[in-house]
């Protein structure tokens, strides 16, 4: 893959992610190799008939039609409590991390779906083929409609893929698309994607948000009301208030057991707490106070699932202006802050300690947690070398998740020991997207980036940290080429390696995922590396 630069609609866009799951990113990489898919997609299971009694039942004609298929046992609504509202639910036009909560995979789908385990597994697509040298995908589709009963063809592929690739359309997810030459509908059932060169991310991407299939005549309701094949259907949605979905009683793949779901929208971390306790929900998706967790631990009416991350956590450096643009005030700002500490006290010891861009689960991690020891002597060294023996000023921009704001009271503690005067400035979301995101105009930040795999955003300078290093970037092009995964591997490891030794930006902990479900849910899974809350599996048992 060639560098490329996002244009800056498009950057916003993709950017917008950050601040939607407790503050998020975008970009992926893929898994090892592309798995085989299951020759044929699960059929919907169909409800057993009762045993014919021979004495006392007559014998059916033989012109008898057979009886229809059993209704699915209705599994009542569930309401899940979340934070943050999504500000749109059109995916094309907006990357916020909120936005595939609700619809990915369970309103719309993709030709491919990313399993709790990182697997690419079927979904939309029943199976595919990949050439040898690995630039041609050929999909067979599973036969399926949409919500309004529009049959799913292989022309509304190619409009979704074609629409996402246009650059008039500034798609949020317009990069994960850049690898593709062309997408051709050979029939109704059967698509074919010509990549310009090979990639390992491409396939794993379009598992996620920007592989979603939508038909040309339902693009204007992707905003308030979006029209896909997913087994629930988009039903209401009160701003301020709740989001509501519909089970889809036509839905082409097995028959979710639950009628609907509520996604129900409390800001406050103790009010959404207290619903639960009082029974008002079933779900909460994420606990940002793990505190909070406190309430559940001994309550055996409860279950608290702590589930995998990709949440980096990190105090971002605006690497392009004085005296951040110099790496030693860089790595002296690193040595200055104790990192178990910072997560004690935000996290209550929940999460992991990370020294670079990448999480444990994915294959190329090298753990580097114990690069940059908490140091201050060796702070205050680095900052004589660089010329700032009596310190500087710095302004830390805390946006609202309790991460950041109690994480930057900390740090600007530890920073103030070794002279560094630190002024914290709490600033809400949508300034933080405009100065922060847009317009990379700050010093320093804290915020998590939940995308996984997102590692690729060093290689390109325009993003909001303004890191700039050909080498890092060439690496990166290399990794994305590599067809044989210990070649990847390597690359990625030497791309952690550097941007640690450059101290890009300070790497805190894996942001926890933690949930809390009553016990009479069944069947939700915390770990989704898509971003969608999947409510497929999910049933109450009353």
């Amino acid at each position: 893959m060639t560098r490329s630069t996002l244009t800056l609609v498009s950057l916003l866009a993709a950017l917008a992610l950050l601040l939607a799951a407790c503050g998020e990113i975008e970009d992926d990489l893929a898994e090892d190799e592309d798995p085989e898919p299951d020759d044929e997609p699960d059929e919907p299971e169909e409800d057993d008939e009762p045993d014919e009694d021979e004495d006392d039942e007559p014998e059916p004609d033989d012109d008898e039609e057979d009886e229809p298929e059993a209704e699915p046992d209705e599994g009542g609504v569930l309401e899940m409590g979340l934070t943050l509202e999504p500000p749109t639910m059109d995916f094309t036009e907006n990357s916020a991390a909120a936005i595939p909560e609700v619809v990915l995979y369970n309103v719309g789908e993709t030709l491919v779906e990313i399993a709790p385990d990182g697997e690419i597994e079927p979904l939309l697509a029943e199976d595919w083929e990949q050439s040898d040298d690995g630039l041609t995908y050929t999909f067979d589709l599973v036969e399926a409609e949409f919500h309004d009963g529009s049959e799913l063809t292989a022309d509304d592929v190619v409009f979704s893929f074609e629409r996402a690739m246009d650059p008039d359309t500034a798609h949020p997810f317009a990069g994960d698309f850049e690898p593709v030459d062309s997408v051709e509908a050979v029939d109704d059932r059967t698509v074919e994607v010509q990549l310009s060169e090979f990639s390992n991310n491409w396939l794993y991407n379009m598992g996620r948000s920007p592989g979603i299939v939508y038909a040309e005549e339902h693009v204007d309701e992707l905003d308030e009301s979006p029209v896909g094949t997913g087994p629930f259907e988009f039903d209401e949605w009160v701003r301020g208030d709740r989001i509501e979905l519909v089970r889809n009683d036509a839905y082409w793949g097995d028959e979710p057991a639950l009628d609907g779901a509520v996604y129900q929208y409390i800001e406050d971390e103790s009010a959404l707490t207290n619903a639960l306790l009082a029974e008002d929900l079933d779900l909460v998706t994420r606990i940002a106070a793990p505190e909070l967790v406190e309430a559940f631990e001994d309550d055996d009416g409860f279950e608290i699932l702590d589930g995998i991350s990709d949440g980096q956590t990190i105090m971002t450096l605006n690497n392009a202006v004085e005296p951040l643009d110099d790496v030693r005030v860089r790595q002296a700002i690193t040595h200055a802050i104790d990192r178990e500490g910072v997560r004690d006290v935000t996290q209550g010891g929940f999460g992991e300690l990370i020294g670079s861009h990448a999480a444990p689960h994915d294959p190329w991690y090298v753990d580097l947690a114990d690069e940059y020891p908490h140091d201050p002597e060796r702070a205050e060294e680095l900052l004589a070398e660089a010329g700032y023996e009596d310190g500087f000023e710095l302004t830390l921009e805390l946006p609202p998740p309790p991460y950041a704001r109690r994480g930057g009271e900390v740090i600007a503690g530890m920073l103030d020991e070794v002279g560094i005067d630190v002024e914290l400035e709490n600033i809400e979301w949508g300034p933080w997207t405009d100065e922060v995101l847009g317009e990379s105009d700050f010093e320093a930040t804290i915020v998590a980036h939940v995308e996984p795999r997102d590692i690729v955003q060093y290689g390109n300078p325009d993003y909001y940290w303004n890191y700039d290093d050909p080498e890092v970037a060439d690496l990166l092009d290399e990794a994305d080429r590599a067809q044989e995964p210990d070649e990847r591997d390597e690359l990625y490891a030497e791309v952690q390696q550097t941007i640690a030794d450059d101290a890009v930006n300070v790497w805190l902990y894996l942001l926890p995922e933690l949930a809390v479900v009553r016990d009479h849910v069944e069947g939700y899974v915390e770990d989704q590396p898509a971003g969608s809350v999947d409510l497929r599996g999910v049933s109450i048992d009353d």
